[in-house]
């Protein structure tokens, strides 16, 4: 810059500075109803930024009834033991069933004659016992406060609720473990309703649910009549397929990314393999993608939301060179409200189904060798087992049985068309035998 220019460029920085602070000191100094203009300003900000949230709220979906649930407590898993009582677990894992603490060494267990009629083998609660008073100040806070006669809420089917007396407290072997429950009496009044219920397995909670407001009408059912068209089942297999190859790229990058591993290949030692027989995976992965599995499914269609349209259970397998390899459940949701886009009668629109969401974890666990042996054999690795609403919303609860890491697992979700929300207390059943307990 020449020397002559620099006093003309000092002077136009001063002249701006006085200028800024002159408008500074002139709009903090005016008086408005708020404040001085700068407080208008951010208040004008924070009314927009409000304005903002309240539209967006006016437009978010309306909250399901997880919050009414979760207030009520934890819902348990309850089986039928026969025509008027219901077995039910508050606590797992509570003792090794072969352990010498001290209320196995002082308990006198006597066990409970069985039903004639067993039903429910699921639950793994066909062989109950009966724990003695000498042992109760042993047991967890629950099973000490709750005492015969004691009224807990069962629910049976979407529209049957009825109220049951706690009979006596239990201790039920499952797998290495002693669980502790109830057994629990149906009124007289109530068990020809019961005895007819379709359904073997149950929730069940000590206080009652808040219903919704307004409560709305169920319509909660399986479809058992549904019918699976070829139009239907040309959208199934796209979609299923579609969603096999990406959940197939996802569970393949976290087997590479574990590759480094100890054990990670068929050669090495399986001792704490986390990843058995990798190299094995990756090839039959490939190959699926490529398009070599079978696909194997069902459908089961069910009412499970307030708008009455049909939601899509299906469980799919891929079978290569006659052994299963890919497993995953899907949600599909029929839509009949299309307009028909082939220039026929607009009054009988084109049905439609929309991929929901899916669970690939049965998939995971079999790379990770984490399953029991027999899993994908048949397509029952996942069954829903009852429907419920609690709350009167029109959505559903699902109990929902699945084979996990070589366990039985019932548990109760909240159906939504985005997941599946877990209600937190699911019953697990091991299957390890008595001898595999027992220490070498």
């Amino acid at each position: 810059m020449r020397r002559k220019n620099r006093k003309w460029v000092a002077l136009a920085v001063i002249t701006y500075l006085g200028i800024m602070v002159a408008a500074f000191h002139w709009s903090a100094s005016q008086k408005l109803p708020e404040g001085n203009l700068f407080t208008k300003i951010i208040n004008d900000d924070l009314k927009r930024r409000a304005a903002e949230r309240a539209e967006q709220d006016k437009l978010a979906p309306k909250p399901t009834g997880e919050s009414r649930l979760a207030s009520a407590g934890p819902a348990y898993i309850a089986a039928r033991y026969d025509d008027s009582h219901i077995a039910f677990i508050v606590t797992t894992d509570t003792e090794s069933r072969f352990a010498a603490s001290p209320w196995m060494r002082q308990a006198a267990l006597t066990k409970i004659s069985a039903s004639a009629r067993p039903s429910a083998p699921l639950a793994g609660l066909q062989e109950l016992w009966q724990p003695d008073t000498r042992s109760l100040h042993f047991f967890p806070k629950i099973i000490q406060d709750t005492k015969p006669g004691d009224p807990w809420i069962l629910s049976v089917s979407p529209t049957l609720t009825i109220q049951v007396a706690i009979d006596r407290a239990i201790v039920a072997p499952t797998g290495c473990n002693l669980a502790l429950g109830f057994l629990a009496e149906v009124p007289p009044d109530q068990e020809g309703k019961f005895a007819t219920a379709p359904a073997d397995y149950f929730a069940i909670r000590h206080s009652a649910v808040e219903p919704a407001d307004p409560q709305v009408r169920s319509s909660i059912a399986e479809l058992s009549t549904f019918k699976l068209t070829p139009a239907f089942a040309q959208q199934i297999e796209l979609q299923l397929e579609t969603r096999m190859r990406q959940e197939l790229a996802r569970i393949d990058a976290d087997l590479r990314a574990n590759a480094g591993t100890p054990g990670s290949t068929a050669a090495e030692m399986p001792i704490a393999n986390p990843l058995p027989r990798l190299k094995e995976w990756l090839h039959a992965d490939k190959a699926l993608a490529a398009g070599a599995g079978k696909l194997d499914y069902d459908v089961h269609a069910y009412l499970l939301s307030p708008d009455a349209q049909p939601r899509l259970f299906i469980r799919a397998r891929w079978i290569l060179a006659g052994t299963p390899v890919f497993l995953m459940t899907a949600w599909f949701k029929e839509d009949s409200g299309v307009a028909n886009k082939s220039g026929g009668d607009v009054s009988k629109p084109d049905p439609i189904l929309t991929f929901l969401f899916a669970d690939s974890s049965y998939s995971k666990q079999m790379r990770e060798g984490e399953t029991a042996g027999t899993l994908g054999n048949d397509l029952d690795f996942a069954s829903v087992l009852n429907q419920f609403d609690a709350d009167h919303d029109g959505w559903a609860e699902l109990l929902i049985h699945s084979y996990q890491k070589g366990s039985s697992v019932l548990a109760l979700y909240l159906y939504t068309d985005n997941t599946l929300v877990p209600m937190k207390a699911p019953l697990t059943h091991d299957f390890a035998s008595a001898d595999a307990c027992l220490d070498p």
